[in-house]
């Protein structure tokens, strides 16, 4: 009965990361960290502008960060700008100038951006709406400032410039509507979380704390049963780490949730986030289940590593395990499990 229910959460667990694979592409954006150019000779150039993505940086008082990048006439371009939800975001508010061939000037540009001989340059000022946007991947909370959805009429370099001329701060261009990743991207997107709550204004200590609560309960669980733990070999204590990795980062969607509705109203989007911390937990609780039953008395070893195959693949698709969670239950894939004696 125990083997039946474990081969269900397994197929379960395989069909929701196979199902969250094929829909996530069509709602997330790409996240990209680094400064903007200080002028349009400097410009931070961008690839493929139809590609989704945001491009996070931060501003200095009076200071202006350009981007640059290719598009052919009757292209469309989707472009934004938004600002984070905490203390910095409630007076930072800068606005957005696009700058291109053949666009006719729209509103007053300020003296301090360099627009190049030929171009016309369109000013979206900041407009802070009252509520702030909940997103449910990373998850967090921003302000939307600027929204721009228009065809270019002419082919060339254009260009978008970030402008403040009170204070500064970060923000982040929503540049792009075609939602696509590469596999490095969509690896990587664990560590970009973490880049994202920083660009919040979160401390680190605040970030981890989740995790670290989890792994030092787990920690100090095992160690007050010496016998248990002596009898630990290599994979056993791989996939029992998995699963407190698994666990972390599922508290750690939660308490971000929490964190991001606590500074914004209420979306759908919550569905998604819940989904991904249900899914870091289960993931946990079946690493934890596999890693601490008796070889002798459970799953056979290569079953067992088979199913932290299948374990780590799932916390890759599914971003459990900030990456070292599934790393180390596709170690326990790998090293032997039968004990010895």
């Amino acid at each position: 009965m125990k083997r039946l229910v474990l081969r269900y959460f397994v197929t379960l667990f395989i069909l929701m990361a196979g199902i969250y694979f094929l829909l996530t592409p069509a709602f997330a954006h790409v996240p990209v960290f680094g400064e903007g150019g200080k002028s349009p000779e400097t410009a931070t150039p961008v690839e493929n502008p139809s590609k989704s993505r945001v491009l996070y940086g931060q501003l200095s008082g009076g200071d202006l960060q350009y981007y640059s990048f290719e598009v052919e006439k009757g292209e469309k371009i989707v472009i934004g700008l938004i600002v984070p939800s905490g203390k910095e975001g409630l007076t930072f508010t800068p606005d957005l100038v696009i700058m291109g061939p053949g666009l006719s000037d729209e509103g007053e540009v300020p003296k301090t951006v360099e627009v190049p001989e030929g171009y016309g340059a369109r000013i979206f000022s900041g407009k802070r709406p009252i509520n702030a946007t909940y997103e449910g991947f990373t998850p967090s909370a921003f302000y939307s400032l600027v929204r721009v959805d228009f065809q270019v009429p002419e082919s060339g370099t254009y260009y978008a410039a970030v402008s403040s001329v009170e204070g500064g701060g970060n923000y982040g261009i929503v540049l792009g509507y075609r939602e696509s990743f590469s596999l490095i991207e969509w690896l990587l997107i664990p560590l970009n979380q973490i880049r994202t709550y920083r660009w919040e204004g979160q401390s680190l200590p605040f970030i981890i704390f989740p995790l670290g609560v989890t792994l030092g309960a787990g920690i100090l669980a095992i160690s007050h049963k010496k016998e248990a733990a002596a009898g630990f070999n290599p994979a056993r204590w791989a996939g029992t780490f998995a699963g407190l990795f698994f666990l972390g980062t599922g508290l750690s969607f939660t308490s971000q949730m929490l964190f991001s509705l606590s500074r914004s109203s209420y979306s759908h989007e919550v569905i998604i986030t819940v989904f991904l911390a249900l899914a870091s937990i289960g993931l946990g609780i079946i690493a934890l289940t596999l890693s601490l039953k008796d070889e002798r008395y459970g799953v056979k070893s290569i079953r067992k590593q088979f199913y932290f195959l299948i374990l780590g693949l799932a916390g890759l698709l599914l971003w459990a395990g900030w990456l070292i969670g599934p790393i180390l239950a596709l170690e326990a894939a790998v090293l032997p499990w039968r004990r010895k004696g």
